[in-house]
């Protein structure tokens, strides 16, 4: 062997002697790991938070049964979703690369160079199984990764440096902005405290419903406060103004509130919430702070709104709310009569041959729901009763439903209605079950049926204009008829006068078309002792529409109602029935058919 070969190979083995030495005394290279940076860690076992920047400045935060609370530099109620929003990411979370501990021992100042001596953030876990310390040390040389330590785990990590953005940077990052959380909130009391009034309220069990309790028990105005307690939850801090607890509460309008609000489980407190005066440079918003908190806040004044007001204004407005279930529904008046629902849905007339219109009885039931109370009488008394006209009242409703129980077999009362006198436009009304006396309009109430011939059929007949052949109309002494002489041709009958024109003919087709399906709109009257007060005269038109059959079928008109509709007559069974018509059905009838004043 030649002596340059020789060399050569001795300088190659040198060199791999120090390549060796090298790898043993600085460690080999970071590689890729699979491995979770914290082994066995859960998300939903953690208990304690605890933030601590390079500053010294940091959050504490523990937590239950998904509820946080920051307990450091302030004691308020945490962002759930930021800080289990961060366990998630570290519970999955997954180093880049690690740097073995026998690469970190031979790095004698491995903490400084590391990042570790002064961390940009500690982060301390505490969960059911033990605690975690994590230090967050300086960023790599290329800026976009960090190195991060677990304390009592060999080696350095190399983790993205998204990490940080995870963390809260300052206080109000991880404070909740919401200033209550009622979900899972199970509160059945509740006290509202505001310019106008004091008024306390309690949930009812069973159904649900919230009564007032003070200053009297009354039924509680449910939409108004379900959509309080909505915009309740739904209320954001829109300024976290101060967490001294020596501010000056009377200059926030907080010494004595402008409202207050309090919720508490049987008599257990929960929450107190207090609204004070806005800020002065914004009427939009208004001081508030939660009891037990010191931090003073802004929130929006719009939202407040369903807490404020009268207790009048708390009460449920409506005289009843009944169910769809309604079986029976009695009225004692000048003509008493009782309907029950039968096995097919529909109505029938007790003790009555009298057929019921299904629609109008789901008129009626809507009507009593829609029945609004404009004046409340409280602390009624029986010799009280007298002067609202209730010792004898001129009508009376009794609504029943099956009995849901045991006893199914039976009727229940559901609402049992007097109705007294009036005044200003208002009737007085009082339910059987409740103290006071209230005031409906008396508008609303005279829509009511008073007697079971108001509930007849509306629908009056059925038939195609193609059937009619022939229309009369007769005036007073004025008589004219029309011929149909096909599809949009009519012509005059022998002895009747005037002129067809094509738009007439149509016109005078579309009525027929209308009336073959006519119905009345509201009965108003039986009998013809009605006559002259619906304005029926010698002059009012009457229709006669003949059909093919030798049917014949006729309408009178008569006078205007109160609210401008016409008044109509049709005969029933031998009597006359009298009934509010179609205004538009009317001034058809009146553009294509009415009798000129000449005519003969």
């Amino acid at each position: 062997m030649n002596s340059k070969t020789t060399w050569l190979w001795i300088g190659l083995a040198g060199l791999l002697a120090a390549v060796i030495f090298g790898l043993e005394k600085f460690g080999k290279e970071p590689v890729a790991v699979p491995i979770p940076l914290l082994a066995d860690f859960k998300a939903d076992a953690v208990t304690g938070v605890q933030v601590t920047f390079a500053d010294q400045s940091g959050l504490r935060a523990e937590g239950s049964n998904g509820v946080w609370q920051l307990t450091s530099p302030v004691v308020y109620p945490a962002q759930v979703a930021s800080i289990e929003g961060l366990l998630k990411i570290l519970e999955e979370l997954k180093p880049a690369t690690i740097i073995p501990a026998n690469a970190v021992r031979q790095r004698p100042n491995a903490d400084e160079e590391f990042g570790f001596t002064n961390p940009q953030a500690t982060l301390t876990l505490v969960s059911r199984t033990g605690l975690r310390l994590l230090k967050i040390g300086a960023r790599t040389a290329p800026g976009d990764q960090v190195y991060v330590q677990v304390v009592g785990v060999e080696g350095v990590y190399v983790m993205d440096a998204d990490l940080l953005r995870a963390l809260p940077r300052k206080l109000d990052d991880w404070r909740d902005t919401g200033l209550i959380n009622l979900s899972g909130l199970e509160f059945d009391h509740l006290t509202v405290s505001n310019a106008s009034a004091l008024l306390a309220l309690e949930r009812e069990p069973t159904q649900a419903l919230w009564q007032l309790t003070r200053p009297v028990p009354a039924r509680a105005d449910n939409p108004r406060l379900r959509e309080g307690l909505q915009k309740l939850h739904a209320l954001r801090v829109t300024r976290f103004v101060t967490d001294d607890p020596k501010a000056d509460a009377e200059a926030f309008g907080l010494q004595t509130p402008a409202l207050e609000l309090t919720l508490a489980k049987s008599t257990n407190l929960l929450a107190r919430l207090q609204f004070g005066k806005s800020p002065t440079n914004d009427s939009t918003q208004v001081f508030a702070r939660r009891v037990g908190f010191n931090t003073i806040v802004t929130v929006p004044r719009s939202l407040l709104e369903p807490w404020q007001g009268t207790f009048n204004q708390f009460r449920d407005p409506h005289l009843v709310a009944l169910p769809t279930n309604v079986a029976q529904i009695e009225i004692r008046s000048a003509e008493p009569f009782t309907v029950q629902r039968d096995a097919s849905n529909g109505w029938r007339v007790v003790g009555q041959e009298l057929p019921v219109d299904t629609g109008l009885m789901d008129e009626l039931i809507a009507a009593l729901n829609r029945l609004e109370i404009v004046k409340f009488k409280d602390s009624i008394t029986e010799p009280d009763l007298l002067a609202y006209g209730l010792t004898s009242p001129v009508r009376q409703i009794i609504l029943s439903a099956p009995d849901p129980g045991p006893n199914g077999g039976t009727n229940v009362v559901l609402a049992a209605l007097s109705f007294g006198s009036t005044n200003a436009g208002n009737i007085y009304v009082r339910r059987a079950d409740e103290n006071p006396v209230y005031a409906v309009a008396g508008k609303d109430f005279q829509n009511l049926p008073a007697a079971a011939w108001q509930l007849h059929p509306r629908s009056l007949w059925n038939f195609d204009a193609s059937d009619v052949t022939r229309i009369g109309v007769q005036q007073g002494d004025r008589r004219r008829e029309l011929l149909h002489a096909g599809t949009n041709n009519w012509v005059l009958a022998p002895g009747s006068s005037g002129m067809l024109d094509g738009a007439r003919k149509a016109a005078i087709e579309e009525t027929a078309h209308q009336f073959g399906a006519l119905a009345a709109t509201t009965w108003v009257g039986r009998g013809d002792e009605h006559r002259a007060r619906l304005g029926f005269g010698t002059n009012c038109m009457a229709l006669t529409f003949e059909l093919k059959t030798g049917a014949k079928h006729q309408v009178e008109f008569g006078g205007l109602s109160p609210e401008n509709y016409p008044y109509a007559a049709v005969k029933l069974d031998g009597q006359t029935w009298f009934f509010e018509a179609s205004l538009a059905l009317y001034q058809l009838a009146l553009y294509s058919l009415a009798l000129p004043a000449n005519a003969p």
